[in-house]
């Protein structure tokens, strides 16, 4: 773990799961297509660009986007510490994930009360 981090607590899969999930589903259903679960107890969710609604003509979700979606995932749980980098991800490279759009992740962990 680097040492600009904070120590994250141990939580089960199954919660980190549910949190995220919800975080990412809409009316088109969940975005999440793969959770990765670190040493350092950390998360990593690589989901579906479908997520986000693009404006024409843009390729990424915007800075405000991805801010909307760290406060719903802080609404689930407050403890939730959401790293600085997020953004697109090959998804080739995250165990062939069948994703007809390009994938995104984003990376969090659990911290302690």
């Amino acid at each position: 773990m680097r040492k600009d981090l904070p120590p994250f607590r141990k939580v089960k899969r199954r919660y980190a799961a549910s949190i995220i999930h919800s975080a990412l589903s809409g009316p088109r259903g969940s975005a999440l297509l793969q959770l990765l679960e670190f040493d350092d107890h950390h998360f990593r969710a690589v989901f579906d660009m479908s997520y986000f609604q693009l404006a024409a003509g843009d390729a990424m979700p915007s800075k405000s986007q991805w801010n909307s979606l760290k406060k719903r995932l802080k609404r689930r749980d407050r403890s939730i510490f959401i790293f600085r980098q997020y953004g697109p991800i090959d998804c080739g490279a995250q165990g062939k994930i069948p994703s007809a759009n390009a994938c995104l992740y984003i990376d969090l962990g659990f911290l302690w009360d």
